[in-house]
């Protein structure tokens, strides 16, 4: 199937596509008349790292997993550990912006405080 075919069938965009095949993600057969063909497998693969673009993986971890994925062998106990990884990851982050949101919020009544006692 050409990129256009592929990309309607994954609803994933011809230039994103086209980066997944630079980064070796995906691959294509040239034709002669220079257009790439995707196999249908591809399909698969390209829904694979929308996926997991999606929620939250980056393309280096996609790139880790995408070989054991279209070999069979990447495990679902195997994906709900990442994830379960990611979702700690995310943990963090939000707490650390928590953190620094309290610190504005103590910052700001500071201020404000000081222009009162300034009047």
């Amino acid at each position: 199937m050409q990129i256009s075919q592929l990309s309607a069938q994954t609803g994933v965009s011809t230039h994103r596509l086209r980066r997944y095949e630079s980064l070796g993600l995906i691959s294509s057969d040239r034709q002669s008349n220079g257009y790439r063909k995707f196999s249908a497998v591809t399909a698969k693969s390209v829904i694979f790292i929308d996926m997991s673009r999606k929620i939250g993986f980056s393309l280096d971890e996609i790139a880790e997993l995408l070989p054991r994925y279209r070999a069979g062998t990447l495990t679902a106990k195997e994906m709900v550990v990442a994830m379960q990884q990611k979702v700690k990851a995310i943990d963090e982050l939000i707490a650390s912006h928590k953190a620094q949101r309290q610190m504005l919020v103590d910052h700001i009544a500071w201020f404000k405080s000081r222009r009162r006692n300034s009047k």
